[in-house]
């Protein structure tokens, strides 16, 4: 487990499973969903929110790229030291395809051709950006919990598995656990109540039929656009996409 910060440079193919950061006393958490690429209108709606890097965090339960275009701005998205992302199943996906190094160009066009995972950009980046790319995925949690046991709040890009709470979840990451790692990257339908937890925060998905709420599980809208945490603690209601009021 990584506590209070972020995993160090240089660690193995393996990404961590479980990063925990303290509360944020001295300033504001934000949350974004799926980006799809669109980096410039997050970067954008930081500013618009009056976002502190000093100070405000942003949380990315998302998809985050939408095309070769947008490497390099998720590169530096996702090296921003205010910034904390979870791995979904479309980063696992480019994390699997470069499990063995990178793949060749040979292999790269193959992929492409047949729309691998939504992969197909992948022909038109270069192999320099290919390799930091996929340096920044591999740093990647499958879930973030921030403070204590309990009281904490979760963040995660799919969901729980359909029993146990939290702290299980997190120690099933830390194991490997398929069923535990297979819900974090794509979901598990889960809309019961889980203990050991304040709320948990997933990506908003078609099977949450327009509620942005199951129990105490919240569902990020699509798009780039960064909400306050605590805004979301807001009655059941149409999932919507807005900008931060400030």
């Amino acid at each position: 487990m990584i506590a209070n910060g972020r995993p160090a440079a240089g660690k193995s193919a393996a990404h961590p499973s479980v990063l925990c950061l303290p509360r944020n006393r001295v300033g504001r958490d934000f949350v974004v969903g799926d980006v799809g690429g669109a980096f410039d209108l997050v970067f954008q709606a930081m500013r618009d929110a009056a976002f502190e890097p000093s100070r405000d965090r942003l949380l990315s339960v998302g998809h985050l790229l939408a095309g070769a275009s947008s490497l390099a701005s998720c590169i530096q998205f996702l090296r921003a030291p205010s910034v904390f992302a979870v791995l979904s199943n479309s980063e696992q996906d480019l994390l699997d395809l470069f499990a063995d190094g990178p793949p060749d160009d040979e292999s790269v066009a193959a992929l492409a051709s047949m729309d691998f995972h939504g992969l197909e950009w992948i022909a038109t980046a270069g192999q320099i950006q290919r390799t930091q790319l996929v340096g920044a995925m591999r740093m990647l949690p499958l879930a973030i919990s921030i403070g204590d046991k309990g009281t904490c709040t979760g963040y995660v890009h799919g969901g729980l598995p359909g029993a146990g709470g939290w702290g299980e979840f997190l120690d099933g990451l830390q194991r490997q656990d398929e069923t535990c790692v297979s819900a974090a990257l794509r979901g598990s339908g889960r809309n019961s109540e889980i203990i050991d937890v304040d709320r948990v925060f997933a990506c908003y998905t078609p099977e949450w039929d327009l509620t942005h709420r199951q129990a105490n599980i919240f569902a990020v809208a699509p798009g780039p656009f960064v909400q306050l945490v605590g805004d979301m603690m807001a009655p059941l209601k149409l999932v919507e996409s807005r900008k931060v009021e400030h």
